[in-house]
């Protein structure tokens, strides 16, 4: 089964991008072994993620029918702490930035006090989300935003939708295949979905943006000024931050002055690292290209007892 964790290899990333036909061929693989059938019309239109909440896919589309093949799980790391984070910390906002289907927003129930906000910049999986948020237990409580997340609110961007693998939808970089959509989608900032005061709050949020991370974090600011406590995920790829034309040095220069880090290491184990340099992630991996994933503590007490 072909995971996040797989195509994290930069061989395998390139393969991916380069030759789409043939993951293609080992998703159909996948399917054909788990179904008996590659006919659309006799594949499911949703999946029992293993909390029992249903998650509605796209079955003609590559990371929908990932989804199929997996059971609803294809990033076993991000599940693991998003459930230990909602159970220990009980958060009263939940955001989401980089949807998707929802694999993440829709994995687990919530505190009936909790507001969840899901943002997706891919309008083609909006009606696979809102299904899934229909039949979520907390429904009520989750609003799906379709918007671009930066660090500006209002303006127009480009946008990239992968139709060969929608995960890697992205603005910061355009596959070289050709199965790519360029749209424009209005941006937002995070701070503009709260008016009000963040003081007593505890926020729990989790950012897969392709590249767009930093961005998305400024646009956060005053979130992470004003809450009690704040704990998120982010995806980390020195690749696409690249393309995107970020300043690494400033991003972990922003990240220190709120967070302590944790990194996540090959083998899934957290590392806290405080003032953590880009240097210091090349020594780690041994490379300099480093896809990994980062947890954001405003709270060290709360993120050891995850760990």
């Amino acid at each position: 089964m072909i995971n996040k964790a797989a195509v994290r290899k930069p061989f395998l990333m390139k393969m991916w991008e380069h030759y789409p036909k043939l993951w293609k061929g080992l998703i159909d693989a996948g399917i054909l072994l788990k179904y008996k059938t590659l006919d659309i019309r006799k594949l499911p239109d949703k999946v029992v993620m293993p909390s029992s909440n249903v998650l509605y896919v796209d079955a003609k589309e590559n990371r929908g029918r990932a989804l199929l093949i997996s059971g609803g799980v294809t990033q076993k790391r991000l599940l693991s702490f998003w459930e230990d984070a909602v159970t220990n910390m009980q958060p009263d906002t939940v955001i989401d930035i980089g949807v998707n289907y929802g694999e993440c927003i829709f994995s687990v129930p919530y505190p009936k006090h909790a507001k969840i906000y899901g943002i997706e910049a891919n309008r083609n999986l909006l009606t696979y989300i809102q299904k899934s948020r229909d039949a979520h237990p907390n429904s009520a409580q989750i609003r799906i935003i379709h918007a671009f997340a930066s660090d500006k609110d209002g303006e127009e961007k480009e946008f990239f939708v992968d139709n060969h693998w929608s995960g890697t939808s992205s603005a910061s970089y355009k596959p070289s295949h050709s199965m790519i959509d360029q749209v424009s989608v209005k941006a937002i900032t995070v701070d503009s979905l709260f008016k009000n005061d963040l003081k007593n709050k505890t926020v729990l949020f989790k950012i897969d943006v392709e590249g767009y991370e930093a961005f998305v974090l400024k646009g956060m600011k005053r979130l992470f000024e004003q809450s009690r406590c704040v704990l998120g995920f982010i995806e980390f790829n020195s690749e696409y931050f690249g393309k995107s034309g970020v300043d690494v040095k400033e991003f972990f220069a922003y990240l220190n002055r709120y967070f302590t880090i944790y990194v996540y290491q090959d083998n899934d184990t957290l590392v806290k690292m405080k003032n953590l340099t880009i240097d210091d992630l090349y020594s780690m991996f041994d490379s300099r290209y480093v896809h990994t994933d980062l947890l954001l503590a405003t709270n060290e007490e709360l993120a050891d007892s995850l760990i």
